[in-house]
């Protein structure tokens, strides 16, 4: 579970900048679908099953869904992937001279089996020049580990609690973590256990998703390959309302009919060396006919770009209910038409999962249907250095009962496109 997301000079954004999961105490609409317990073993707020980022085109809000992937992406990747001298791949906020010299930031705060933790890191192109972690297993904070780059020694200098296990070991471990790789990645690759519920947050629990439009509908295809799973694909989608009868998925053996014609000869030859043995899987929807009842085929390509986006993203939406995760997606409406992404939400909320969604949009419906409490919507804006800001609705102390949507396109809350009058025709 997500309780906070920081980043600090990072792209568009420069000055720290927060986006918290945790329920507000002032709040109490919706609490009981809307809210969870976190249920560590400490006294901590509930935590919100869903949060969404509004504002004008090029405001930050993809920044911030990319600042969290990158966070993701280092503490996976880094040891692993990465070979000495490789550079890490931040971009600081650049409008000013002093942030283009200063190092990014990430923290996140976490709950993992029961555990809250706080973890994070700076970095700039060369190295990594700070890392942290504290952990919570009493309700007492234990900084387990403090990573710092002493810049007239050339090299980092840690620091251990008494808590933190593997004293023999820690050595090996400092001593192998490159300066463009994360002691917590490279610890994790030496088989320490203790941080690995950390570690395992990131790699099993976190799911981003840069766009709907980049979702493949493999996953989703492959689940539908088990009549059970495809059970629930199916009633995921005819809640939507679409009527679908039943999936067929057939599976035929890779062959050069199957390539596209004006592929080059040798290209196509490479292929299909490379990829022998393998499986081509096609999609069918079953409809019904109204008249006569009988069953009527529809392949991928003749059903509507809704419905292939929604059977793209069924299978991860599944996996992300069932499985307690937490996904990032930007642009969630991009193909998906404002009442399903309504529903999905609503979906979300009474699952009763501590599942939980976060997602940026233009579509301001979703603060008329009553589906969001005030401390779930985020706004995004310019300032006038041109860095993104994030601040939440509840700044504005609204009223319970207000018309959000109509407040936030008459540009109360801010996070609005400013536009200027352009005579194109000289009149």
């Amino acid at each position: 579970m997500l309780l906070e997301f920081s980043v600090t000079n990072f792209r568009s954004i420069c000055e720290r900048q927060t986006l918290s999961m945790v329920a507000s105490a002032y709040f109490k609409e919706l609490e009981s679908l809307n809210t969870f317990d976190a249920g560590t073993t400490e006294r901590t707020p509930r935590l919100l099953r869903s949060a969404v980022l509004y504002g004008p085109n090029a405001s930050g809000k993809s920044t911030v869904i990319e600042a969290l992937d990158f966070m993701q992406d280092r503490v996976l990747h880094s040891q692993k992937e990465s070979q000495a001298g490789d550079e890490i791949d931040t971009v600081p906020f650049k409008l000013r001279a002093s942030s283009r010299a200063e190092d990014s930031e990430f923290e996140i705060a976490l709950v993992e089996q029961g555990v809250r933790y706080e973890y994070g890191f700076r970095c700039n192109r060369q190295r990594f020049t700070e890392e942290w972690l504290y952990a919570y297993p009493q309700g007492r904070a234990q900084k387990w580990f403090h990573r710092v780059f002493d810049a007239d020694r050339g090299k980092d200098a840690y620091k251990f609690s008494s808590l933190f296990e593997g004293e023999r070991k820690r050595q090996d471990w400092r001593d192998l973590t490159r300066s463009n790789a994360l002691f917590l990645s490279t610890a994790i690759q030496l088989n320490n256990e203790q941080l690995r519920p950390v570690f395992g947050w990131f790699q099993h629990r976190l799911r981003v998703v840069a766009s709907t439009t980049e979702l493949n509908a493999g996953y989703t295809v492959n689940r539908c390959k088990d009549k059970y799973e495809k059970t629930k694909v199916l009633d995921f989608m005819n809640s939507a309302d679409l009527s679908i009868a039943d999936i067929q998925v057939k599976e035929t053996p890779l062959s050069a009919e199957l390539l596209p014609k004006d592929l080059p000869a040798q290209l196509k030859d490479d292929l299909l060396q490379k990829m022998k043995g393998q499986q081509f899987m096609s999609v069918k929807f079953v409809h019904t006919d109204t008249e006569t009842g009988e069953a009527v085929d529809f392949t991928e390509d003749e059903e509507s770009d809704g419905t292939r986006a929604l059977f793209a993203f069924a299978g991860p939406w599944l996996d992300v209910t069932e499985n307690e995760r937490v996904l990032v997606v930007d642009e969630l409406d991009t193909s998906l038409h404002p009442l399903l992404v309504q529903h999905l939400v609503k979906l979300l909320h009474r699952t009763g999962t501590k599942a939980q969604l976060i997602f940026t949009t233009h579509d301001t419906t979703l603060l008329s249907q009553k589906l969001l409490r005030r401390d779930q919507v985020w706004f995004l804006e310019k300032d006038k250095s041109r860095a993104t800001q994030l601040y939440p609705l509840s700044k504005f102390s609204p009223r319970e009962n207000e018309a959000v949507e109509r407040g936030y396109l008459n540009g109360r809350y801010g996070g609005i496109p400013f536009l200027k009058d352009l005579d194109f025709y000289g009149v």
